[in-house]
C-alpha cells in the first residue's frame, strides 16, 4: 500500500492545520503514539489470554481513536471490530484480528514516518480521492 492509501491525507492535513504546522510538535505526537500503539496491542494480547474482554474492549477503543486522529482509518476500523466483538463478549477470532491490526499498524507507522519526513522537507500531504 502507498502512504496515501494507509493513511487518509486530507485527515493529515487537518491535524496539520488545527496544530500550525509545527513540525515539532507533530514529532511529538507521533513520538506518543508510535510509544502507545504498541503497549496498547500487548494490553490487547494480554487480555485475550487473560479471557478479560473489557480491557480488549478499552484498549481497542483507545487506538482505534488515536489511529483515527492520524488518518489511520483502515486499522481504526479494524480496531472498531476488535472493540465491538470484545463489547460483546465474544473473544472468537480476537486473536486474528489483533494480528491484523499489528500488521496495520506497522504499515500505518511506516507511511506516518514518510510523510513526516516529507512534511518536514516542505512537502504538504495532498488529499486522495477514493473511498479509502
Amino acid at each position: 500500500m502507498t502512504e496515501q492509501s494507509v493513511i487518509d491525507a486530507a485527515i493529515w492535513a487537518d491535524l496539520l492545520e488545527s496544530i500550525g504546522g509545527d513540525a515539532d510538535f507533530v514529532a511529538e505526537l507521533l513520538e506518543a503514539y508510535f510509544d502507545d500503539a504498541p503497549r496498547l496491542v500487548a494490553v490487547m494480547q494480554d487480555a485475550l489470554s487473560a479471557g478479560n474482554a473489557d480491557d480488549l474492549r478499552r484498549a481497542a477503543h483507545s487506538l482505534k481513536s488515536t489511529s483515527a486522529s492520524f488518518g489511520a482509518l483502515h486499522l481504526s476500523e479494524t480496531c472498531k471490530e476488535l472493540e465491538d466483538v470484545a463489547k460483546a463478549g465474544a473473544l472468537e477470532g480476537a486473536a486474528e484480528r489483533i494480528g491484523q491490526i499489528t500488521a496495520e499498524y506497522n504499515e500505518a507507522r511506516a507511511a506516518l514516518e514518510a510523510i513526516q519526513r516529507g512534511f518536514q522537507h516542505g512537502e504538504h500531504p495532498r488529499p486522495h480521492s477514493g473511498g479509502g
